[in-house]
């Protein structure tokens, strides 16, 4: 089954007012003809042949579509002869004049307020011209001023009505479909998802500001997310203990205030019947209200499986009682866009689990079980050695042992990627043993001197530094006792104005590019070892160089 469109059932509707207007306008003028009797037979033939036309058109949209160019046609025909009709019936004094309202209705409903606004000009342009005709075709006790003044209002105050109507039913429409149109919350860069959501809702909302207050039901934490016309914040706060309202019966609710808020004294609401109540005091507290700019405010409470919270929006001029379903409708998209984008996170931080964990028994299956049978193997050597050759057998020996700590060092990193893992301890005690093992293992490694102090003022470092300075360390001492065949290297870790600074310093021959190289510079050359390079940068810190025949020095520093 076929359903007609909107057009189809608008040019329905108006092909069934035509013939019921035309058989009337026929009917009553059959009853009571107002002109003599040629010219009544005439304007009668004339009418009924309207009323045939009408019928022609209503069977014609019952079984078609009348639209396009045939829709102006049918219109401008209607305005003509609704004009030549009451030019016929007297003019201004014509029973008639329904027919010019009913071409301003049809103009409403085929074009919007668009058409409403050009029919109602036409028609009454025509009828102006018509009522002039008609007072200078009679004498003047004859012509009743009053009868040309009251249809002229009518025509006009009805086109003004269905044009401001027309116009709010287009921006309820557009409203929709600015709703269908809602954007998807997922990207790469959750902040600016969030700016992008804000500032939809803000933009439907016909607001200055918005403010989204949520938290995450699996985590202890409030967010906080604002948007103005120049900049957009999002923030991850401690939970706090003020509250959002200050009403707890209003927990729940969606108001609007009027005027600006800091001073509002009321706000408006709906009750549980619906209805628009006034309610004095304003439930928000200070804190919030300094947000919220501009004049008009209106908030709704968005709350999902996920999430819970408040959004505001503010800068609303004075916003209408309609306001309130809006709100809710924007909040409600904008608490189901945070509700996906937490979920995407929680399915991202599941699959870097699931992917931790497999990562972790491939090392404990494959490396972790090589590194156990070379470790072996070298102890078969070291005892398959001739007792006279004692340095032979003492270097295989300490190769095994930096093997056996290597191990120790992966069991501890494969440890740490299981799901529930207890963290390894942390600050500056967790350091010192990570980066003295490294030190043992370097030195039994490569069988060359390797120092390392670290400054007392380390006391606490962030988790992800303790993870990387070991690397960063082990890193830069391996280049330099690969590429420069030093005697000696030494690696100091210091705290200095909020940086922690880390300097490998060695005896050998340098790098093969002499002088003084700071972080910018090596970005453009191309000349630092591009891994260490990489891992400072990603952690928003600075390398620089220092090479001479004499030896070199890496020093990195990041900030804590």
């Amino acid at each position: 089954m076929t359903y007609p469109s909107s057009r189809a059932r608008s040019e329905r509707a108006i092909a069934v007012a035509r013939v019921v207007l035309a058989i009337t306008a026929s009917f009553t003028f059959w009853l009571e003809p107002a002109q003599a009797a040629p010219e009544a037979q005439f304007i009668y033939g004339l009418y009924s042949a309207y009323a045939v036309y009408a019928v022609v058109l209503l069977v014609w949209s019952l079984w078609g579509e009348i639209g396009g160019n045939w829709a102006i046609v049918t219109h401008a025909v209607d305005v003509v002869l609704f004009s030549v009709f009451q030019y016929l019936t007297l003019g201004s004094t014509s029973p008639f004049f329904i027919f010019s309202l009913f071409s301003v209705f049809c103009g409403a409903l085929r074009w919007g307020w668009q058409g409403t606004l050009a029919t109602g000009a036409v028609v009454i342009c025509a009828y102006v011209g018509m009522a002039g005709a008609i007072g200078a075709s009679v004498s003047a006790p004859d012509f009743h001023l009053k009868m040309f003044v009251i249809p002229l209002a009518y025509l006009s105050v009805a086109t003004g009505l269905l044009v401001h109507l027309g116009r709010y039913e287009a921006r309820l429409r557009l409203e929709i479909e600015r709703l269908a149109r809602w954007p998807s919350p997922l990207s790469n860069d959750r902040e600016a998802s969030i700016g992008r959501i804000l500032e939809y809702g803000a933009t439907l909302m016909q607001a200055g500001c918005a403010l989204v207050i949520w938290e995450n039901s699996d985590e202890p934490k409030r967010h906080d997310a604002r948007w103005t016309r120049n900049s957009i914040t999002v923030s991850k706060l401690p939970p706090s203990r003020l509250r959002i309202t200050t009403d707890p019966e209003l927990v729940h609710s969606t108001f609007l205030c009027t005027g600006p808020a800091r001073n509002a004294r009321s706000i408006l609401l709906a009750d549980h019947a619906g209805r628009l109540v006034r309610r004095e005091g304003m439930p928000l507290p200070t804190h919030l209200l300094d947000r919220l700019d501009g004049i008009g405010l209106a908030t709704a409470a968005i709350r999902t499986d996920l999430i819970s919270g408040r959004v505001f929006f503010s800068d609303l001029g004075t916003p209408a009682a309609e306001a309130l379903p809006l709100t809710e409708l924007v909040a409600r998209e904008i608490a189901s866009s945070l509700d996906q984008l937490q979920s995407a996170e929680q399915r991202e931080e599941l699959a870097a689990r699931e992917e931790r964990v497999r990562v972790a028994r491939d090392l404990h299956d494959g490396v972790l079980q090589a590194l156990t049978g070379v470790r072996l193997e070298l102890r078969a050597l070291s005892k398959a050695i001739p007792v006279s050759n004692e340095s032979l057998e003492q270097r295989l020996v300490s190769i095994e042992r930096a093997l056996a700590m290597e191990q120790r060092e992966l069991r501890f990193f494969i440890a740490g990627l299981e799901p529930g893992a207890m963290p390894r301890q942390a600050g500056a005690t967790g350091l010192a043993r990570r980066l003295d093992s490294v030190r043992e293992r370097l030195s039994l490694e490569w069988q060359t001197p390797v120092t390392v102090r670290l400054s007392p003022q380390v006391v606490t470092i962030p988790e992800s530094l303790e993870e990387a300075v070991p690397l960063m360390v082990h890193e830069a001492a391996v280049n330099a006792l690969k590429h420069a065949q030093p005697s000696r290297v030494s690696v100091e870790v210091d705290y200095v104005d909020g940086h922690l600074r880390i300097s490998v310093t060695d005896d050998g021959q340098g790098f093969p590019f002499k002088g003084t190289y700071s972080h910018e510079t090596l970005a453009a050359a191309h000349v630092a070892p591009r891994s260490l390079f990489d891992r400072v940068s990603a952690l928003g810190g600075q390398i620089s160089i220092e090479s001479s025949d004499r030896g070199s020095r890496v020093e990195m520093v990041v900030s804590l």
